[in-house]
């Protein structure tokens, strides 16, 4: 009985118990989001043992249904927040069965501005400003257009091009910025800043490079009487340490006897460099700084012979203290195109002079003062030593014409003594302006100068009796 018993409550327990379903495991949909600031484009692998043909997919987004039945393997949300986040949930179904599915999270981004730009060439003339700029890249890879300002007003806006011309301009100084802006309304600015000039067709220009790893700038002056199919001379003006082309252009006294006797004016930037524990502008005359001036002088040259088609016969270089041994310092690189240098104050440093060379007659305008303290004119190597070099390679008569000049303006101090070398031709000319009781300035033109001569004067006349020639051939330069 006993057995009988407990053979009914086993069959009871058997017959009492339901067979359940167990769940097979839903597959992972493996899904790559790509965000954007207000989209996310989701992309999916197929489902493992089944065809795409039969799958349909589902799509949520904050748990709300946002697709339904799609048979692509990719989904693009739209109108979404910027730098918001999200919770989403792709479900993939066989007729109603559910066979995958995933949830996730994801981030928009934040629209970012267009990336920063760089102003290549500002040309200014009486009542006009053209402007050139590199071009901005939208990090999103929206479309960009530039919009212009001149003294907070706006001038021209939604362009595409990379460059533009203001016109009606009236006589003055002006800031400006020039805004690249992307669909989204960010923008990224270039300031800049010019001042009109006052003569007729004559263009003031100021031109940004980037030159062997440098960026280098420098300014010109057109004339008011240039043509393209006339060839013009050149005239670079090297400027002291520390100073800044781009303004001295501006006052620059060569600019009138440009206008009046028909050259182009160059005036290049120095870089930054450090000596003896101070940084100031100024050139590479004296092996010091890893970059070369004088290469960038020579790819000037051909830079203004490819824009403005310059007579490479009549190059000419004259420059002010620093700027006075770079002219001797590039006279030597490039005597296989200069006509002729001219330095004020400047002189040649030792470690240079002791392998200095010419294999050709430079004509030679120099003028120091004997009070000049900050080059003296008796250091060494001193200025003497440098006309005694100059007349051995020009072949000159060491003995001078010497002619005391008048003493025009007697409240200045100084007086000028002009010593003229002659030679077989007139290639070998030197003339050397010895500013007694003259200190470091430009002679005519700086206040406290001596004022019996005016240096951009009596420099031109010396330049304009002088070319080469034998000048080496131009180059085509790419002027982008």
């Amino acid at each position: 009985m006993k057995y009988i018993c407990l053979l009914v409550i086993t069959l009871f327990t058997l017959l009492s118990c339901k067979k359940t379903d167990v769940p097979e495991p839903l597959e992972t949909i493996h899904v790559v989001i790509i965000q954007g600031c207000s989209n996310a484009k989701l992309l999916w692998q197929p489902i493992t043992g089944y065809s795409d043909s039969v799958v349909e997919f589902s799509v949520f987004l904050d748990d709300s249904l946002i697709a339904d039945h799609l048979k692509s393997r990719q989904f693009n949300i739209k109108n979404l927040s910027e730098n918001k986040s999200y919770d989403a949930k792709i479900e993939a179904f066989v007729i109603d069965k559910k066979i995958a599915e995933s949830s996730f999270q994801f981030t928009t981004l934040q629209n970012r501005p267009p990336l920063e730009f760089d102003i290549t060439e500002i040309a200014i003339q009486k009542t006009s400003v053209g402007l050139a700029w590199t071009e901005s890249i939208d990090p999103e890879n929206n479309d960009i257009v530039y919009d212009i300002y001149l003294n907070g007003q706006l001038k021209t806006n939604g362009i595409k091009a990379l460059t533009c011309t203001i016109d009606g301009l009236i006589p003055g100084s002006y800031t400006g910025e020039i805004r690249a802006r992307d669909s989204a309304g960010n923008t990224q600015k270039s300031n800049f800043a010019f001042k009109t000039i006052l003569v007729d067709k004559s263009i003031l220009v100021h031109r940004f490079i980037e030159y062997e790893g440098y960026k280098r700038d420098f300014a010109y002056y057109l004339p008011s009487s240039f043509d393209s199919s006339v060839r013009l001379p050149l005239v670079f003006a090297l400027h002291g340490a520390n100073g800044n082309a781009w303004n001295e252009i501006g006052s620059s006294y060569y600019k009138a006897i440009a206008d009046r006797e028909r050259f182009v004016l160059l005036m290049p930037q120095a870089l930054l460099g450090s000596v003896f524990g101070e940084t100031f502008y100024q050139w590479n005359a004296h092996y010091i700084f890893p970059w070369d001036d004088v290469s960038l002088l020579n790819y000037l040259i051909d830079f203004m012979y490819t824009k403005y088609n310059i007579d490479l016969s009549r190059v000419y270089i004259s420059g002010m203290s620093n700027g006075g041994f770079m002219a001797f310092f590039a006279a030597r690189g490039l005597q296989n195109r200069v006509a002729a240098i001219a330095p004020i104050s400047g002189l040649i440093s030792l470690n240079v002079f002791a392998n200095y060379s010419l294999y050709r007659p430079i004509p030679l305008c120099y003028m120091h003062g004997t009070a000049d303290n900050i080059v003296k004119i008796d250091s060494y190597p001193s200025a003497d030593s440098i006309i005694s070099f100059w007349i051995t390679n020009n072949k000159c008569n060491r003995t001078p014409q010497v002619t005391q000049l008048p003493d025009i303006a007697d409240y200045d101090n100084s007086t000028v003594t002009l010593y003229q070398y002659a030679g077989k031709t007139t290639d070998s000319e030197i003339e050397f302006y010895k500013i007694v009781g003259g200190g470091h300035s430009v002679p005519g033109v700086e206040p406290g100068a001596n004022m019996d001569i005016n240096a951009c004067e009596v420099i031109w006349s010396f330049f304009s009796r002088h070319s080469y020639p034998n000048h080496i051939q131009g180059k085509i330069v790419d002027l982008r």
